[in-house]
């Protein structure tokens, strides 16, 4: 799993220094060489370029979790000013991103716990809905699938989601939502990628029970399309190799 999302030690950003730091060149060609170059190596395969952090991740790397969620309820303006700032830094990166051949976009940004949203609904309303609906609506109008990425319980946005321009929805976690509700109910409009668990399944399971869980999805997250079948996150380190080798040999077979 990912070593380096802990806790903040060494702020950049405070309210104070947030006008004068410098953020890296969204412009940057060197940003974009790999894009021709995986083109050519892949041409009938389908390209997504990740943008991970893409907002509220990246602000409280920047400024520390606990001083972001305080600032979201005592310094709006703060808060404002240092989200505007990420989305036009994101907005050039799209621009220059969906100029090559590419088909889709992933943004990376976790909104939840196991328990519901960190911020709650009605701060996610105000500060990262309307600059997410910005960035998505960017690709979108670029002719490119929005793909999103945000661990946790997050279903109650799955509406709002839609309704911003996402198309796939990862990484769909069984321990959170169920996979064939969400299917039932949103399945026309956002596809799913993920949902094999990681966090039961594939460590503590044995393989008949891999087997079934994988085939289950398969067969009614997967019908009539809209589903990419995939374990829900990094493969863990405690995941039995037999259970990997049972859900590989699975969507190998279908």
């Amino acid at each position: 799993m990912d070593k380096d999302i802990g806790v903040v030690c060494n702020r950049v950003i405070t309210p104070e220094t947030l006008d004068a730091v410098a953020f890296p060149d969204p412009a940057d060609p060197g940003r974009y060489a790999s894009c021709p170059a995986a083109r050519a190596i892949a041409p009938d395969q389908f390209l997504l370029v990740n943008l991970g952090f893409s907002l509220f991740e990246r602000a409280w790397t920047l400024c520390g979790m606990e001083e972001l969620l305080l600032a979201m309820a005592a310094n709006p303006s703060f808060v404002h000013r240092l989200l505007d700032r990420i989305l036009e830094h994101n907005l050039t990166r799209i621009t220059h991103a969906c100029a090559h051949d590419i088909d889709a976009m992933l943004f990376g940004d976790d909104w939840g716990s196991q328990r519901g949203l960190i911020m709650g609904p009605v701060m996610w309303r105000e500060y990262i809905k309307p600059r997410v609906r910005a960035m998505y609506q960017a690709v979108r109008r670029h002719g490119k699938y929005v793909f999103i990425h945000s661990c946790g319980c997050v279903g109650e946005l799955f509406p709002e989601l839609i309704e911003c321009g996402a198309q796939c929805f990862n990484p769909f976690q069984p321990e959170v939502m169920d996979p064939i509700e969400m299917k039932r109910q949103y399945g026309d409009a956002l596809s799913f990628y993920g949902g094999i668990s990681t966090q039961r399944t594939l460590p503590y399971a044995d393989p008949q029970a891999v087997r079934d869980q994988v085939r289950r999805l398969v067969d009614e997250v997967g019908r009539n399309g809209g589903y990419i079948a995939a374990p829900a996150h990094a493969v863990p380190a405690d995941a039995r190799p037999e259970n990997v080798a049972a859900m590989i040999e699975v969507l190998q077979n279908q």
